[in-house]
């Protein structure tokens, strides 16, 4: 089974300040083409800011994004899943929580990212490909399967499928 670190390992950690607004949020948001970031304090992460947190609580609370700042909409109900966790206990946390994306912290509960639901599916994907390929090539064998008979000195072969 795959592991978080499986999944955060090649990424880089996306964060903004808690005294940045809105607007350069999302434009930084925007450029990395993310749906989340992490969002740091003086030292530590203090939240996590989403385009859900973008629509709940900036759009429809009809919010400046030029004037409100990320601590006043960002997520303070950290979650958080350790790089050593496999990716079934992500999944469920997140499922448990109502959340599509989780802090990911390695040694001495260190921030090294975030994960999110999509990341989980990729993995998922990528995980069952072999077996996906295994199925494809025993139904292609069954289903395919040549008629032959013989005509005068010579054997036809007409493919066909079952």
């Amino acid at each position: 089974m795959m592991k978080v670190s499986d999944i955060i390992k090649p990424r880089d950690i996306y964060w903004v300040n808690e005294n940045d607004t809105v607007r350069q949020a999302v434009r930084y948001m925007c450029e990395r083409k993310t749906g989340a970031v992490a969002v740091k304090g003086s030292d530590n992460v203090v939240g996590v800011f989403s385009e859900r947190d973008l629509m709940h609580r900036v759009v429809d609370g009809g919010l400046d994004p030029n004037s409100t700042l990320m601590r006043d909409v960002m997520s303070t109900n950290l979650i958080y899943i350790h790089l050593d966790d496999e990716i079934h206990m992500a999944k469920a946390i997140m499922f448990k929580n109502g959340v599509r994306h989780l802090l990911v912290v390695g040694k001495g509960d260190q921030c090294k990212g975030l994960i999110s639901m999509r990341d989980l599916i990729e993995a998922d994907m990528q995980d069952s490909q072999e077996l996906i390929h295994r199925l494809n090539d025993v139904y292609y064998e069954q289903a395919y399967c040549a008629k032959w008979r013989i005509s005068s000195n010579r054997v036809i072969v007409e493919p066909y499928l079952r």
